[in-house]
Formats: C-alpha cells, sequence, structure tokens
C-alpha cells in the first residue's frame, strides 16, 4: 500500500502474490482499511514504511494468531541501524513491544501497527480501522476487538527493525503527537470507561525514573561511560512531549485530560 507518496504512484494491480494499491492522500487508517478490502488471507499484518521486517516474520507472527488463542498479536520492536544520538539512545515504538501496552484512555490492552498481526475475519467484525484518527487507530481497532471478547496477545519472535527519529526535535514531535491522540481516544471510550477526567502519570513517572538515575549517571560519566546520562536525558525529553501533547490535545478536543 502507498500511502501518501508518489514513489510508486504509476504502478498498479497484483504481482503474483503481490497486490498493489496507491492512495494519494496521506492516512494510516484509510491505507490499512484498503489493504483490509484487498485482503484474501486469513490473516492481516501491518508494519510500517520505517520499518525493516525479520525474514522469518511472516512466518512467525501467522504462527501465534493460527492457534486461534488470539485476534491480535504484537511482536517485538527493535531499531534499526542507529546512527543519530537520538537513535542510539531513545526508546523505540512502545519500548518495543516486549509487553502488552495499556492507555488511560481504556482497561484494555493493545498492540501497535508497527509490527502487529490479526484475524482477517475479526478486523472487519468491528468495522475496521478508524479513519478519523490520525494516530491511534491501531490502538482503536484493538480496543473495538477487546470490547467484543477477543484476546490480544504478543508475538516476541516475530520482530521488526524500526527506524527511529533521527533528530530530537523529531523524538519529541513523535511522542507528543501520540499524546495528544490519546485524548481523543479518550474522548472516544469514557462512554465505556465512565471516566469523568484523567491524570496521565507516565510523563510524571518517566521524569521521576530519569532524574533518579543522576547518581548512576554521574557515576558513568566520571569512568567515560556517556551512554546512561544520555539515556537519561533522552527520557525526560520524552516525558516532556508527552505532558506537552496531553496538554494540547485536553485544549483541542476539549477534554479533562492531563
Amino acid at each position: 500500500m502507498e500511502n501518501g507518496s508518489s514513489d510508486l504512484a504509476d504502478t498498479d494491480g497484483a504481482y503474483g502474490i503481490t497486490r498493489y494499491a496507491h492512495r494519494p492522500l496521506a492516512n494510516a487508517a484509510a491505507a490499512r482499511n484498503a489493504g483490509l478490502d484487498l485482503a484474501r488471507g486469513r490473516f492481516l499484518l501491518l508494519t510500517d514504511a520505517d520499518c525493516v521486517a525479520r525474514p522469518d516474520w511472516i512466518e512467525k507472527m501467522t504462527g501465534r494468531l493460527s492457534g486461534g488463542e488470539v485476534a491480535a498479536a504484537g511482536g517485538l520492536i527493535v531499531k534499526h541501524e542507529p546512527r543519530t544520538w537520538a537513535q542510539r539512545h531513545a526508546i523505540t515504538v512502545v519500548d518495543g513491544q516486549r509487553k502488552l501496552s495499556y492507555l488511560p484512555a481504556l482497561h484494555l490492552p493493545y498492540v501497535a501497527g508497527a509490527n502487529a498481526g490479526f484475524v482477517t475475519s475479526t478486523l472487519r467484525e468491528v468495522g475496521g480501522f478508524d479513519e478519523t484518527l490520525q494516530s491511534g487507530n491501531d490502538v482503536d481497532v484493538c480496543y473495538q476487538i477487546g470490547l467484543r471478547g477477543y484476546r490480544i496477545g504478543l508475538a516476541p519472535d516475530a520482530v521488526v527493525e524500526h527506524d527511529d527519529r533521527a533528530t530530537v526535535t523529531a523524538h519529541f514531535r513523535r511522542f507528543h503527537r501520540y499524546a495528544m491522540y490519546q485524548v481523543l481516544l479518550y474522548a472516544k471510550y469514557k462512554r465505556i470507561s465512565h471516566k469523568r477526567y484523567v491524570l496521565d502519570t507516565y510523563p510524571l513517572r518517566r521524569a521521576i525514573e530519569g532524574i533518579a538515575s543522576s547518581p548512576r549517571c554521574a557515576a558513568c560519566l566520571l569512568r567515560g561511560d556517556p551512554q546512561p546520562a544520555s539515556a537519561a536525558v533522552a527520557q525526560l525529553i520524552e516525558a516532556a512531549a508527552v505532558f506537552c501533547g496531553d496538554l494540547n490535545g485536553a485544549v483541542r478536543f476539549r477534554q479533562p485530560y492531563l
């Protein structure tokens, strides 16, 4: 699926087992729905343009889904050839998806679309991805799946490498955007969660963890090892981005979320 790019816009149709479609306007949820419309198999696997799947990714992900225990699964996400300071020291998508992720919007788990697999019929049952969500449509579809009683799990052997943001500014913007649209998810599901407001403790916890590591960081710097200090600084940047995103989302979507 070519989504908002003209790189392969002159290509269309099917090539062997590969089917290609082009969308001129970037919308991740719409692109995923177009892929769902084209899908003919039992499972639908997702990754993103900034990701590289390991050679056995399809085998491992479909193997997990074939057991019938879960309707959706998320695989491990690791860094892809980190080159810059931000890529080396900042966390990757959902901190690598080593465990199921949760947000304050709802009590149900979700998996990130950067490395996820779904039972195709279940995706169609819930109506696919919400195209009004510029970010978080993967979370939303997992909520829809969970609300229907299906389970979501992990496929730790299905590995995708993620090309993280190259600059501190881009890293900040990514987490700011994620946090802002988490507020919209809260608004969509508060009739189910019955939460009158949300106090998101994640940025505070991340900031405290980063500050608490200062003595260890200082000791490592004295030994000539800057890695822990760099990771702590990147963590504080992430915490600030999430806090600002929460605040921006609360104002933009007029929700009691901070």
